[in-house]
């Protein structure tokens, strides 16, 4: 059975969207589906990163490249903060896309339409060309879309204008696939006329051989001459420049930011290594002992509020930033490393949907990961999985507690052996496979 799967970040780009994508095209193949793929092509994409080494498809899928028109100036104008409402991408790709789209259905037997976003423009686009085409649409979204707050919106009607955006996509969707219970929940308190048979959850998970999963996790203690590594991998997703935006009281803001509106508060210094850096700073007041046996590295993008905040923590010859790399070599690396840092955002008097990509591929490291997270779907995933070193962002204090039993080898983790074997993205795409048959009839 052929698809059309639909998604504008693919391989080669090198970005969080590509990855979730590409890994189930690689593996649709073992539920009898063969995905069609229309992506634009990697010229358009200039200025990012790109990873010639990803691989794999083996003829088990056909991808189509698109040009996409390049940038006006009236799409810098639109896509800048005060005149933006919805991505240019969309508008840009959709006489390529439309086009495409037409001739696939021409030299195959389609049997259904996959849309993966963001950008959340496309979403549209897969609307159109499911109707166009006739076919059941599945929209894949692998963020949240309205309640994605980084930065508060420039006014209420801006977000009342992404939320009707939203609720007219999930609306035209047959099926709709996320990555969090906690999205699930969102989407269905913020659109109830969506009915929730529709809502399937398919998390992300990790493209790697299942691992062998111990019963007991208890590292040695650390010594001068086997140093504790722990590593982290991916960016941050934080300024303190939109954070500032998102807490400070309207009246002390610019006249012009004063109508800025955010349906709840997020806050993402959570999600940089902020609460992380403040449990070291407090390891090296307490045990400078240990905090001479670690070693801690960071591979990823290197924003100037980063070498600036482990320089306001004096961690400059503790934290080494690495830079980006390719995705082979973030693998490797993670397997160098003896724990795993993760963090997560905070949803103020809520609870966060987000499971960052990089938690599954951790997870298949086995590996202890000292879990910096709030309450939401990734605190109750690493709960879940059995490898969490709980560490509470707001208390430094226990979480340098956390640090020394780690260091030290007094902490014992159960690895919870059959959910880790069922992250694997081989069972993942498996789910993601059903959604898409629930919503083909037999004719």
């Amino acid at each position: 059975m052929k698809v059309l799967f639909i998604s504008y970040e693919f391989p080669p780009l090198n970005a969080g969207g590509s990855h979730r994508p590409f890994k189930f095209v690689k593996h649709l193949h073992r539920s009898g589906i063969t995905p069609i793929v229309i992506t634009p092509e990697p010229v358009a994409h200039r200025g990012s990163a790109l990873d010639k080494e990803v691989a794999g498809l083996d003829g088990h899928a056909v991808v189509i490249r698109t040009p996409v028109d390049p940038p006006t100036w009236a799409d810098r104008v639109r896509g800048s903060y005060y005149l933006n409402t919805l991505d240019p991408e969309g508008r840009r790709w959709r006489r390529h896309l439309l086009a495409a789209a037409e001739q696939a259905a021409r030299d195959h037997e389609l049997k259904a339409v996959i849309i993966s976003i963001p950008p959340f423009s496309t979403g549209a686009l897969g609307v159109e060309v499911a109707r166009r085409l006739k076919l059941p649409l599945l929209v894949d979204l692998r963020d949240a879309w309205s309640l994605w707050l980084i930065t508060p919106y420039v006014s209420r009607l801006h977000f009342l204008w992404r939320k009707a955006h939203e609720r007219r996509l999930l609306r035209a969707a047959d099926a709709i696939t996320v990555t969090s219970p906690q999205t699930i929940a969102d989407l269905q308190a913020l659109h109830p006329m969506v009915p929730a048979g529709r809502f399937h959850l398919v998390t992300n998970g990790y493209d790697q051989p299942p691992p062998v999963v111990p019963d007991r996790i208890q590292l040695p203690p650390a010594t001068p001459d086997r140093p504790f590594t722990i590593g982290y991998v991916g960016s941050f997703y934080y300024t303190p420049y939109q954070r500032d935006l998102m807490f400070k009281p309207w009246w002390r803001k610019r006249p012009w930011q004063w109508l800025q509106y955010a349906p709840r508060r997020e806050d993402w210094r959570y999600r940089s290594p902020w609460a992380f850096f403040a449990a070291l700073k407090e390891l090296r007041v307490r045990r400078p002992d240990l905090y001479d046996l670690l070693r801690v590295e960071f591979i990823g993008d290197v924003p100037s509020w980063l070498t600036g905040m482990v320089k306001a923590h004096g961690l400059e010859g503790k934290v080494k930033l690495h830079g980006r790399v390719d995705h082979a070599s973030s693998i490797r690396f993670q397997a160098t490393c003896d724990a795993l840092l993760i963090t997560s955002s905070k949803v103020v008097g809520g609870r966060d949907y987000s499971i960052a990509g990089k938690t599954f591929e951790y997870i298949a490291q086995v590996k202890p990961m000292l879990a910096f997270v709030c309450e939401g779907a990734q605190r109750d995933l690493l709960e879940r999985t059995g490898l969490a070193v709980p560490c509470p962002p707001d208390d430094p204090a226990a979480a340098a507690d956390r640090i020394i039993d780690l260091v030290e080898g007094r902490c014992a983790l159960s690895p919870a052996k059959d959910l880790i074997r069922d992250l694997c993205i081989d069972r993942v795409t498996q789910r993601f496979a059903r959604a898409v048959l629930s919503m083909i009839r037999p004719a």
